[in-house]
This record gives C-alpha cells, sequence and structure tokens, in this order.
C-alpha cells in the first residue's frame, strides 16, 4: 500500500488532456497497486508547493514531488507553465520529467543551493566518475537508475551567465608561446575577450557542476526539450546503457568554458538525432563508448564540433558543422578508436583567437605515446561524402610505434578559405596538438599549414579528394597534401586548384615507404604535382603535371 498526495492516474485520455492540466482522478485503491508501465501516475510539482513563480526557491517542493513518484513505483512528475527555480534535484528510477510549453526549470544562481558531487559517487577520474568542472553538482542527477525520461517542450535553463567574470580572459599554462609562430602576439590573443573562453567565477569555484546528469544508468530518454545557458558541461551519459536523444536544443553562451553540449562516456548503444546545439566547448564529447549513432543534427561550436576519443563502432551521418575545430580523434590512453564513420557532413571551420584548443582543423586526430608497442590507438576511420569550407588544414599525428592505421577520406571536396587577415596574424600558421602532446615544445607551435598533414599513418587512402585554394592566403599555407613518415599511402584522384604562381607541390612526401598517386591533377597545369624525399616503392600512373 502507498498514500500519494493529490495523485492523479492517466492513461491515453489523460495525456491527450495534458495541456488542460487534467481534471482530479480517482486515486488508486489499495489493491491496485500503481504500474509505472500500465497505468502511469501523474505528480504535479504545484501540488507539492512549487511556486513557479521565477522568484521562490522551488527545490525542496519538487524534490518531495520526485520522492513521492518513486515511492509510489513512478510515473510523470509535470510541470505546467511557470519558472520553477531549483538547486540539485536527484531523480529516481522510472520517473519521466514532462516539461510542457511555457515551463522553465531554472537553476538557481546560489551556489550554496548546490550538493557535492560526491554525494552521488563522483570523484575525479575522467571518463571513469567525474562529470564537468569543480566538485559541485549541478541541476540534475540520476545515479543508479533505469527507465528516465526528460520530455516536453519546455525548458531547463542553467543560466550559466550569472557564473561567469566578463571581464576576465579563461587561460591556462598548457603551452609556451615561445614556440608559436607569433610569440608574444600570440600568447596576447590567447587572452581575447571577444572570442572567449571568459573565467568562471572563484576560479571555476563559484558554479554548479553538469547540469544535466546521468550516473550508471539504463534505459534513458530526452527528448524535444530546450536547454540553455549551461554553466559547465549540459547534459553527460556515463556510464549509460540504451539511451536516445532526439529533438532536443541546446543553446549555450559560445563565451563560457567547458559547456559541452553532449557527454556520452562508457556508454553503450546511444542514438542521437534530430538536434541543434551551440556551445562554447566541443558540441559533442565521446569517450569509452561503443555502438553509438548521431544522425541529423545542426552544430555550432568554438571548439571541436565532435570529439572522440577510444570509441568503437560508431556512426555520424547527416550533419551541418560551424566551428573551430570540426572532428576531433585524439588518443592518449585506454581502448582503441576502431570502425567509425563520418559521412554526409558539411562544415566550415573558422580560425579564432582565445585560448579554445584547435586552428580551423576541419578534421583532426592526435596520438600520444603509448609507452610501449603492442598498444594500438586509432584505426579504420572513414570519412566519406564531406564538403568542407575550411581556414585551417586537416592534422593527422600518429606515433612512431602507434601509427593511425586504416584511414580513408572518399568524395570529400575542402575549399581553403582565408581567415581574418588580423585572426591570421595573430594565431595562424601553428598546430596545435593540445591534450597529446609530449612537452610545451610540441603542443603549440610553428608550422606551415597544407590541407592534408599527415605523418606517422599507415594504409592511408585519400579517394576523390578535391582541394580548392581560394586567392589571397596567407604566406603559411603550402599544399594539398603533406604526409612524413608514413607507410602506405593511396591518393587516387586528387584534383588540386590554385591561383598560377604557387611554387609549393600539390603532395609532398617525406621519409615513407609504398606510395600510390594515380589519376591525379594540379590546375593550372603548370602546377607541381609531387615532391618526394626519401620515398621507396613509388608508382604515379596516369597523373598530369608531376615533377
Amino acid at each position: 500500500m502507498f498514500s500519494v498526495p493529490k495523485a492523479r492516474v492517466f492513461g491515453v485520455l489523460a495525456t491527450l488532456a495534458h495541456a488542460a492540466f487534467l481534471t482530479a482522478q480517482p486515486e488508486p485503491s489499495s489493491h491496485q497497486p500503481a504500474s509505472h508501465l500500465d497505468q502511469p501516475i501523474l505528480f504535479n510539482v504545484r501540488d507539492y508547493g512549487a511556486r513557479g513563480d521565477g522568484k521562490t526557491l522551488d527545490t525542496h517542493p519538487i524534490q518531495n514531488a520526485l520522492r513521492a513518484c518513486a515511492d509510489a513505483g513512478g510515473g510523470t512528475l509535470l510541470f505546467p507553465p511557470g519558472i520553477y527555480v531549483s538547486g540539485t534535484l536527484e531523480v529516481f528510477s522510472n520517473t519521466t520529467l514532462d516539461l510542457a510549453p511555457g515551463a522553465i526549470l531554472q537553476g538557481s544562481t546560489d551556489i550554496r543551493d548546490y550538493r557535492l558531487g560526491s554525494d552521488f559517487g563522483l570523484g575525479r577520474n575522467y571518463g571513469v566518475d567525474s562529470s564537468g568542472e569543480g566538485t559541485l553538482a549541478g541541476l540534475l542527477l540520476a545515479h543508479n537508475v533505469e527507465n528516465v525520461s526528460i520530455i516536453g517542450r519546455g525548458t531547463i535553463d542553467g543560466r550559466g551567465d550569472e557564473f561567469m567574470d566578463f571581464s576576465r580572459a579563461h587561460v591556462s599554462a598548457d603551452f609556451d608561446a615561445q614556440y608559436t609562430r607569433q610569440r608574444e602576439a600570440f600568447r596576447t590573443a590567447s587572452a581575447s575577450l571577444e572570442y572567449g573562453p571568459v573565467e568562471p567565477k572563484a576560479h571555476g569555484a563559484g558554479r554548479p557542476g553538469t547540469l544535466i546528469l546521468f550516473f550508471h544508468a539504463n534505459n534513458v530518454l530526452v527528448r524535444d526539450v530546450t536547454i540553455q545557458n549551461a554553466p559547465n558541461w549540459t547534459l553527460h551519459l556515463q556510464s549509460v546503457k540504451r539511451a536516445t536523444i532526439q529533438g532536443i536544443h541546446i543553446l549555450n553562451n559560445l563565451l563560457i568554458p567547458n559547456n559541452d553540449g553532449v557527454d556520452c562516456m562508457e556508454c553503450r548503444n546511444v542514438h542521437i538525432s534530430d538536434c541543434d546545439i551551440q556551445a562554447g566547448d566541443d558540441d559533442f564529447a565521446i569517450v569509452g563508448s561503443e555502438d553509438i549513432q548521431v544522425s541529423n543534427c545542426s552544430l555550432v561550436s568554438r571548439s571541436a564540433a565532435i570529439r572522440l576519443e577510444s570509441t568503437q563502432r560508431a556512426v555520424f551521418q547527416a550533419l551541418t558543422i560551424q566551428s573551430n575545430r570540426g572532428i576531433g580523434i585524439f588518443h592518449r590512453a585506454g581502448r582503441r578508436t576502431d570502425s567509425v564513420l563520418f559521412s554526409d557532413i558539411a562544415m566550415r571551420t573558422t580560425l579564432i583567437p582565445g585560448h579554445w584548443w584547435g586552428k580551423a582543423e576541419p578534421f583532426y586526430i592526435a596520438v600520444s605515446p603509448c609507452g610501449h608497442n603492442s598498444c594500438e590507438a586509432v584505426m579504420n576511420v572513414r570519412f566519406s561524402n564531406i564538403e568542407v569550407d575550411a581556414e585551417g588544414g586537416a592534422v593527422l599525428v600518429g606515433d612512431r610505434a602507434n601509427p593511425i592505421k586504416g584511414l580513408v577520406f572518399d568524395n570529400v571536396r575542402i575549399r581553403m578559405r582565408s581567415p581574418d587577415p588580423k585572426i591570421a596574424g595573430e594565431v595562424g600558421g601553428n598546430f596545435d596538438l593540445r591534450w597529446t602532446a609530449t612537452s610545451m615544445e610540441n603542443a603549440i607551435f610553428k608550422h606551415d599549414i597544407p590541407a592534408t598533414y599527415c605523418r606517422w599513418v599507415q594504409d592511408l587512402t585519400l579517394r576523390n579528394f578535391d582541394v580548392n585554394w581560394s586567392s589571397g592566403l596567407p604566406d603559411y599555407f603550402s599544399g594539398s597534401v603533406e604526409c612524413e613518415d608514413f607507410q602506405g599511402v593511396r591518393i587516387e584522384g586528387l584534383r588540386e586548384i590554385r591561383t598560377a604562381g604557387s611554387n609549393n607541390p600539390a603532395v609532398t612526401m617525406r621519409r615513407g615507404s609504398g606510395l600510390n598517386v594515380s589519376n591525379s591533377t594540379s590546375l593550372p597545369e603548370t602546377q607541381n604535382l609531387l615532391f618526394l624525399d626519401s620515398v621507396t616503392g613509388v608508382r604515379a600512373p596516369g597523373n598530369r603535371a608531376p615533377r
């Protein structure tokens, strides 16, 4: 037996009458126990004392409603139109949060209203038990749960701006300006306030944690809601099996650091579709996960649209991307990244100052040394049917003992665009290998920018690969493909178009073996197609403008 204050049982007809907030229904009798699946129970947060006036702190009434829902075996927690201000809320199994149109669940701006992450078993092990920056929990947290949904046309608002100091730039000592092309001018540009990131108050201790966190959960659904103004990570799935995220809108301030859109770590069987995500930090950060599908999404980021690490069997398709770095794959430790597909993508990358990682690379893969010769890092990744406007080049850097293996670029067209001249002069012409760099010397450093650069790769294929260079580019741009220390590179149908007068070969290959270049051209035909230095096993049939 149980007693639920003002609970209402509803079925299909009650669901259809949702917008009218439902007329009262009889409470279940003692011989008819509530069933979350057969006879969902509706709990209205206002019935538990929530004011929804945008002023009153509604944490306790909402938490009481969540506990009543859990005590009843599950049900739906309804937020009618209104603004519900709250601190940390714990969500339990078999619960659906339903935000009606006009309902806003709004995070409190008083940092004392947020609980410690350690209260829920969170630690500081990245990809395992940590979430966001700092030690606090955020607004919604579900730990050790199953069958939890967040649905509706309402809004979850983290009020992230309230926790930021917009007069100070967010910087850290993860590079040494002396190795960059611009030296001190680069350091100055990295403290940009115009492009961010800005500094969280109290050096990060004064902001809540991840806005919405599922931590060790099964059967998760997030659908239709708008999630905005996250002060930290936005939506984090940690150790989640079977999740669907569909039709959500994430609208974050592009100046705020660490406000990732969707983080998916140690997850299995996750499907994400029909979303638009705007975040200062990565739109997707997927780490240590398997069987992931992302489709039909629009992505905007000051960092990477997609960040991947130690992930296997993942598909990304039908995406639009506007970002600093487009697609990034990293490897520092742990499992390899294997069997990943990217297809049908339209992308624009833009060079920006500020302390964001990335230099407008449309494709970026970087591997740290693993410390022994038996590890595998990144292999069997395919990019196909992709249109790119880029202000920086692709960077593919493996490790001497652990090369990137089996990359395929098929039907990829890159239009190399000139960055804003002021920004190019401040930060352009550098490689950015932070996170996988082994020293300050190779964190951010001066380097000419080809459309595609690779080092320590094995079995790389570029097929039907077009590079069209615009006019008026900075002098630090070079050729279309440059590879060093490689084993097995196949270039089939490269087509380079650039302005007359350039002395850069289309393809430059150094210190490698097993090169096959076929059916490739560099236009105008006076251009140099191929330059080789210490390369063995070369085949170059059917090309034009060879050297």
